[in-house]
């Protein structure tokens, strides 16, 4: 663990906390002891297993996010009320972000890897705080990536962990069926109205410099990405001709079939917000500027 301030502790996932792991975050109140996010790997879990916790808050329903729940004893488990039929019906879970659509089958490209169902004991919502002894935290509604996705604040520090807004030059991920790009633009611009001084997210930082200026690059890569799909709709296009082509992933990383479907999504939805500006028409199938 990386103590990031008095009591406050970064727990780095496997893998550089990339997928299938996450980086997650662990609270040391005098009161309550809670585990944020529980997709470190089984590999990094020692460390807080001896400090002891009292439960654990899933910022959403992702696999990364809760690869290591089963590993733990029982404890309780909370997370947003949208994001409960997710965790606790895996068909809810397959079907709503689209792997199922997209004949993407987790568990055979990640051996090892099983999606379980897990019990939720409590459902927050925006605004909801708590005393945890010495440390407060505040639960703060951030949709997009998924309807759910919950980030926090803990004032005594000044510190946000914003779970998957992650700040990083790649941009907002809403590549599943239940994302969605105006959630993720509302929630970027949520966050960065916070008295932060340090940012934590479950993929990068600790940031401490800069703060507003990469809130805003951020969501600029939504707008980046629309004149890239604009520029290739100058003349009539299937939608079809549109893929394999790089348009959101530079350089698509193994497994490439997985990014290449992510890419589907995140191209579906710029198209259908294209529409809905007025930038786009469609005919006959085909979508031109």
């Amino acid at each position: 663990m990386i103590e990031i301030n008095k009591n406050i502790y970064l727990v780095p996932g496997a893998n550089h906390s990339l997928f299938p792991y996450c980086a997650c975050l662990y609270l040391k109140g005098k009161d309550l002891r809670l585990l944020i996010d529980a997709g470190m790997g089984p590999a990094n879990m020692t460390p807080y297993l001896k400090e002891g916790f009292d439960l654990v808050i899933l910022s959403h329903c992702h696999l990364d996010h809760r690869l290591t729940l089963s590993q733990f004893p029982p404890i309780p488990v909370w997370c947003h009320e949208m994001e409960t039929v997710f965790l606790e019906n895996r068909e809810r879970f397959l079907t709503s972000v689209g792997l199922l659509r997209g004949g993407i089958d987790m568990e055979k490209l990640y051996p090892g890897i099983t999606i379980q169902e897990f019990s939720i004991q409590r459902k927050l919502n925006d605004g909801d705080s708590f005393n945890l002894g010495g440390l407060s935290l505040e639960v703060f509604h951030t949709p997009g990536h998924t309807p759910g996705h919950l980030s926090f604040f803990i004032p005594e520090a000044k510190l946000v962990f914003s779970a998957d807004i992650t700040l990083t030059a790649f941009g907002p991920f809403y590549g599943h069926d239940f994302s969605s790009i105006n959630d993720t633009i509302y929630s970027i611009r949520k966050l960065k109205a916070l008295p932060a001084q340090t940012v934590i997210t479950s993929h990068s930082g600790p940031y401490q410099e800069n703060l507003t200026e990469r809130y805003t690059a951020y969501e600029k890569v939504i707008y980046q990405r629309d004149r890239g799909l604009l520029r290739h709709l100058h003349q009539p296009r299937a939608f079809p001709d549109l893929l394999g082509k790089n348009l959101i992933y530079s350089k698509y990383r193994e497994p490439k079939p997985l990014a290449q479907w992510f890419e589907q999504v995140h191209l579906e939805k710029h198209l259908n917000r294209l529409l809905e500006l007025g930038l786009v028409k469609e005919k006959d199938g085909l979508y031109r500027t």
